[in-house]
């Protein structure tokens, strides 16, 4: 039999959708602020928005009949006909949010207009009837939500630490903060100011407000003007892309949305000039008439529809090219970059007449000056025949192809080191060479509680964003346990006093380690997981940082190092460290 469901049984539904954690009621709140015309934001919240959340503008303010009618479901006051959907530009418009926030929440509202001598508050809480009171109040409103999902105990448990929810409040507080950078925008948690933003009079200023005035070198600018879109803003320097994610803004007449379709079309030209792991800044605004946008997909309003995507996607990827080209970023020949290929040097001027521009500089050979094969071994006694050194055995198949002496071993641009063996060549590729051995030691030394530290003589200090910073300081025990010392300096500042063994210690490649941790840390994976991916993440990083060209004696340490490895044919992620080249595929290339 059918029947209708009571209003707080269908407020909780819908609450579920609009309000999944802390972080929805702020973006809800704040959108509210922003429509009612507030010129200052403040943001307070305890325990991550579990205990408090509080929203207080300057704006409009509510009448007392507002004030309690603004809790009914679909009260609104920024549409009032079907033709009003086609052309959205306020935030809010549904009127679910309030609604759905009280159904699981504990609501108190203090608000008042400007007109008014007395102000008014309302409390409300699982949907039941509003209790009213007058009170005296600043113009403007105050929304404290209190105890959220106190009545939904399965929503409670399923939040997530305080540190990730917290984060996830930050991205709402900016994404409202970098749309509107002529309003003042504070948040402050558990008593600690995470951000103080005054009005600022370019996008690209509230930007650097947020991100540090070192951001400035990293940012590209970018603009393009057609019939269909206008699009502005701000694209990262190539140099300055990072492993970890979270600097990637699209906005649209004002509101910000997510569009993996478009990210596509943002990362696209950036392929030949930053590695595969790697992601751009950057913060685009765009423009386009609200009719051809439909912003009523999705409760949460994050999600849009373009009636002409496929078009703004090559607008955007066309404009993106051409900001880097003007920037001068190009593609550039470099062999550290994983999957650069081998370029042949060709001969340009007429055969054999060695002058002019035919003239080709013999290729330099590392060699140590030191080094004299008639030396007597170290610890060889005179007159007598020379110890045999035992060796270690690495299988059948490199038994059979052993390399003969350390100087048969030839390092090929920094990237190979190629081998004589018995049935023709190896070739060995360093920095995959160098990832299986990190990741299998960072792997122990986890799994033993034992980390290999490198203490630094010069500890260097790291700005972080919010978010990275709360990252990172989430789990000191795992982060230790990896072989990091890392000290909380406030001011979303650290202090790295000890990196993992085989890192570089200055302070370009210690921020780039500390990014590589930030990224492995947000990995939502297993516990069991969680170990594997931390070291298959630092030793890669540490793989890519400090290469240099390895002389003939430091070439043979790593290749011992990578066949005394469990698994030394494949780095973590299934690539393969060497390859054989026979003679008979010798004989076929001449």
């Amino acid at each position: 039999m059918l029947k209708v469901l009571p209003q707080n049984i269908s407020n909780l539904i819908a609450a579920g959708e609009v309000v999944s954690r802390p972080a929805s009621v702020v973006k809800e709140l704040m959108e509210n602020a922003v429509d009612a015309g507030a010129r200052s934001i403040l943001v307070t919240v305890l325990d991550a928005g579990k205990t408090l959340i509080q929203v207080i503008d300057d704006g409009c303010g509510m009448s007392p009949e507002d004030a309690v009618l603004c809790f009914e479901r679909h009260a609104t006051s920024k549409i009032a006909s079907a033709e009003d959907l086609e052309r959205i530009v306020t935030y809010g418009f549904r009127g679910e949010a309030l609604p759905s926030i009280a159904a699981v929440a504990e609501v108190t509202l203090r608000t008042r207009r400007e007109c008014d001598e007395v102000g008014t508050q309302v409390e409300i809480s699982e949907s039941k009837p509003p209790r009213t009171t007058p009170v005296s109040a600043p113009s403007g409103s105050n929304f404290a939500i209190r105890n959220l999902f106190f009545n939904v105990p399965a929503r409670r448990k399923f939040l997530k630490s305080d540190n990730t929810e917290l984060r996830a409040i930050i991205q709402e507080f900016l994404r409202i903060a970098l749309i509107r950078p002529d309003l003042s925008f504070k948040l402050t948690s558990n008593g600690r100011e995470i951000h103080n933003l005054r009005p600022a009079t370019t996008v690209k200023k509230r930007i650097l407000d947020i991100y540090g005035m070192n951001f400035a070198k990293e940012l590209v600018e970018l603009k393009v003007d057609t019939s269909l879109v206008r699009i502005s803003g701000y694209i990262g320097n190539p140099e300055d892309a990072r492993k970890s994610s979270g600097n990637q803004f699209f906005f649209v007449n004002g509101r910000f949305f997510r569009s993996p379709f478009f990210h596509k079309a943002v990362c696209k030209p950036y392929e030949k000039l930053i590695p595969d792991d790697c992601v751009p800044a950057y913060f685009l605004y765009m423009e386009t008439d609200p009719g051809r946008v439909d912003v009523n997909i999705h409760p949460a309003k994050t999600e849009v529809k373009f009636e002409d995507e496929g078009l703004i996607f090559e607008i955007i990827s066309a404009a993106v090219r051409e900001s880097l080209g003007k920037n001068d970023f190009t593609p550039s020949i470099d062999f550290d970059t994983k999957g650069a290929p081998d370029i042949p040097v060709f001969n340009s001027g007429s055969s054999g007449s060695g002058r002019g521009d035919s003239w080709q500089r013999p290729p330099a050979i590392d060699y140590s000056p030191l080094f004299n094969p008639f030396d007597e071994v170290p610890g060889q006694i005179p007159g007598k025949e020379p110890a045999v050194t035992p060796t270690r055995s690495y299988g059948k198949l490199f038994e059979e192809e052993s390399v003969a002496a350390v100087n048969s071993l030839i390092v090929l641009q920094r990237r190979y080191i190629v081998t004589p063996v018995k049935s023709g060549m190896m070739v060995i590729d360093i920095r995959r060479a160098r990832q299986r051995i990190f990741y299998e030691r960072y792997l122990e030394k986890i799994a033993e509680h034992q980390p290999v530290r490198q203490q630094s003589l010069f500890p260097v200090t790291v700005r972080l964003s919010a978010e990275d910073y709360l990252t990172l300081l989430e789990q000191p025990d795992l982060t230790s346990r990896l072989g990091f010392d890392i000290q909380d300096f406030g001011a979303n500042t650290v202090v790295v006093g000890a990196l993992p063994e085989g890192y570089p210690e200055d302070e370009e490649q210690v921020k780039n380690c500390i990014d590589a941790l930030v990224a492995a840390l947000r990995d939502d994976t297993s516990l069991e997981d969680q170990n594997h991916l931390l070291a298959a993440r630092m030793a890669e990083s540490a793989a890519a940082s400090g290469l240099k060209s390895l002389n003939a004696t430091e070439a043979q340490l790593l290749v011992d190092h990578l066949f005394a490895c469990r698994e030394p044919k494949l780095t973590p992620d299934g690539h393969r460290c060497m390859t054989m080249i026979t003679l008979e595929e010798l004989e076929k290339k001449i």
